[in-house]
Order: C-alpha cells, then sequence, then structure tokens
C-alpha cells in the first residue's frame, strides 16, 4: 500500500483488503497497516493470574471485576481496568482485541509526530491534537474503504479534567457487516493518543458503546516506571485493589 502513513505502535500489517473485510465481518475495528511500519516494535501478551514481568509489551491480569490491562512500552507505562462478567483476548496476534460480554473491544496507541509532526512547535492542545488523529485515522480509513464517512464527533473530558474526544461513523452499507458504527475515543497519553474502539450493533446501541468506551478509559492509571506485572498479579490474586 504504497504512500500510507505509519500506523499504531503495536500491529502487524494485515495483507489484503480481503482480511479488512474479515475484520469487520466480525464487527472489528478497520486496522490495517503498512508492511514494514514499526515491525520492530511489536508486543506479545498473556493472561493470567500469575505472570513473569513484561516490561516491552502488554499483559492482562485477571480480576474479580474482568481484566486489567497493563501497557510497558516506549517509555509508556499504565493500566486499563476491562469490566466485564466475561472478558477475553481474541486469538488476534497483531492487534489488541478483547471480547467484553460479547462486545469487542481494541486498544492502540498512535504516535503523535506520525500524524502531527509540528504540535509542539504550534503549541496544539490537546483538543487540537486529537482532532488531527481523528482526521487522520478517519481519512486513512476512508482510503481504505473506498467510501466516504460522515464522521459524528462529542468533546468529552476524563475525571481528572483532561480532554477526551468521542468520534463514530456508520459502516458502509455494502459491507454488510454485524457491526452498524464503529465507536472511539481517545486521549492524549505523553506523547502518544490512546484510542479506545467498539461498535454499536442491533443488541448495542452507540450511546451504550460510547458509555462502555468512556467508562473503560476513566479507569487510566498511569504510572512513572515500568510496571512489574508479576508483583501486580500476585497483590490482586491477594486481594490488594490495583
Amino acid at each position: 500500500m504504497k504512500g500510507a502513513h505509519p500506523r499504531r505502535i503495536f500491529e502487524k500489517p494485515m495483507k489484503t483488503f480481503t482480511s479488512l473485510v474479515l475484520l469487520v465481518g466480525l464487527a472489528l475495528s478497520v486496522c490495517l497497516t503498512e508492511k514494514a511500519a514499526n515491525a520492530a516494535l511489536r508486543t506479545g501478551h498473556r493472561v493470567a493470574e500469575v505472570t513473569p514481568q513484561q516490561e516491552d509489551g502488554w499483559a492482562a491480569i485477571k480480576t474479580d471485576e474482568g481484566l486489567l490491562f497493563v501497557w510497558n512500552l516506549n517509555g509508556l507505562y499504565f493500566t486499563l481496568a476491562i469490566k466485564g462478567k466475561v472478558v477475553k483476548p481474541l486469538n488476534d496476534p497483531d492487534h489488541i482485541f478483547f471480547n467484553v460480554d460479547g462486545r469487542i473491544l481494541q486498544i492502540q496507541l498512535a504516535s503523535i509526530k506520525d500524524f502531527a509532526p509540528d504540535a509542539k512547535q504550534k503549541k496544539l492542545d490537546d483538543r487540537s491534537i486529537l482532532a488531527a488523529h481523528r482526521n487522520w485515522e478517519s481519512n486513512y480509513i476512508e482510503g481504505l474503504l473506498k467510501s466516504k464517512l460522515t464522521v459524528q464527533t462529542f468533546n468529552a473530558k476524563l475525571s481528572n479534567g483532561s480532554a477526551a474526544l468521542m468520534w463514530q461513523y456508520d459502516m458502509p452499507k455494502v459491507m454488510n457487516a454485524e457491526a452498524k458504527k464503529q465507536l472511539y475515543v481517545t486521549a492524549v497519553k505523553n506523547d502518544y493518543v490512546l484510542m479506545l474502539n467498539s461498535e454499536a450493533t442491533a443488541a448495542i446501541s452507540d450511546a451504550d458503546g460510547r458509555k462502555f468506551l468512556m467508562d473503560t478509559i476513566a479507569t487510566f492509571k498511569p504510572s512513572p516506571t515500568p510496571i512489574d506485572v508479576k508483583q501486580l498479579s500476585e497483590s490482586i490474586r491477594k486481594g490488594v485493589a490495583p
């Protein structure tokens, strides 16, 4: 795919548009990547009650409420609580997908320098950065789908007062996908934009999907240093809240 911009920092490229159709058909997010983009930054994952320390990737720890997602890569360290009765990672080594009580959740990060390289020079605030990211992301998806998207945007704030952006678009009818709308919430985290993606279906309204995304991103908890996954797993097993 010549001319495509670099994609998210932990995705392996998918090779054909057929793969995209398959993902959309499964109600997953559209997320193809340039073949060579950031290949060295791919990560692995594991889900367990007790896991080895993982300092250069991501892990998911079982909790009473679902899973605790742990991110350790590129100087960014944080956790997200994914809450649900049944929360399972999907078997996709190239993307981070979870099934949360039948709902699909994808977690992604994008480097700000990839879509707004002059953000610091222009002193862009978070809302401007998030708008630039939305445009970058939606334009790329339009190119893949060969279809103009009508994007709806909703400004939001996190509990700490920082800016968040929610946006969504209808899936093209020709895709005949289970997902009727793709839903996103984004927030600036250090030099990256964290994006959570879910979907609206016949059974899940877009309002319910947006609430799910906001509730999930609200659990974001940063760490100044790499998170010791094994130690955190043991603490959770002993009943200590993360």
